[in-house]
């Protein structure tokens, strides 16, 4: 059945990929003209999306300066990275049942993908292979309630280059020690590993320890 979105849904989604996409920072002003000239639209279905956006957490009003793109603190992280990691991890045990070769494939080469976009210092193509790799097994749990708490969850982390307070050195060796836990993932998949790979998902890939990462 097809879904028609709303203007109100189509700014939604508009603000949304610009925040995951990084064009939109943390502590950044909304600029609703420019929305309502990007997608030629009237101001009632940009506040309609920003009011809701704001009521959701993901932007904050500010008096007399409108609506900016809202900071995650170190508290924040560490309680979405305790929820995804939870709910991932159970994601992947429901989705063993269903995985198949073709997407132990899909994986790998993600992964793949992901060594050269670490290597090339892409962070927006980084973030963007990271949710692909998960989202081939997550959209294969079958628990369509799950998908849609899992995405809106993720949603909340603004993507970002990780780099402002660090090292680039030390950010990519991060970044690889991330990925290397992908393989871990793919191998317990390939060895149908429901609660390893469960227990692994929540306690070591979405370990608290990393939420400063995403502390902006």
């Amino acid at each position: 059945m097809t879904t028609y979105l709303s203007l109100k849904d189509h700014v939604y989604n508009f603000i949304q990929e610009k925040i995951n996409d990084g064009t939109l920072v943390a502590n950044e002003k909304i600029n609703e003209k420019m929305i309502q000239e990007n997608l030629q639209i009237s101001r009632t279905p940009v506040r309609e999306a920003l009011i809701q956006l704001a009521t959701e957490g993901y932007l904050e009003k500010i008096p007399r300066r409108g609506f900016i793109v809202k900071p995650i603190d170190d508290k924040k992280a560490k309680e979405l990275y305790t929820l995804i990691g939870t709910l991932d991890g159970l994601a992947a045990s429901l989705a063993i049942d269903y995985i198949t070769d073709e997407d132990i494939k899909k994986m790998q080469k993600e992964i793949k993908n992901i060594y050269k976009a670490i290597e090339d210092k892409d962070c927006k193509l980084y973030n963007k292979l990271q949710t692909n790799f998960h989202d081939i097994y997550i959209n294969k749990c079958n628990n369509e309630e799950l998908i849609r708490v899992i995405n809106q969850l993720r949603r909340n982390f603004i993507k970002h280059s990780y780099s402002e307070d660090k090292k680039e050195d030390s950010i990519s060796e991060i970044l690889k020690a991330t990925n290397k836990e992908h393989e871990n993932i793919v191998d317990l998949f390939k060895k149908r590993e429901k609660k390893q790979v469960e227990k692994y998902i929540k306690d070591i890939h979405w370990d608290i320890s990393h939420a400063s990462l995403e502390k902006l």
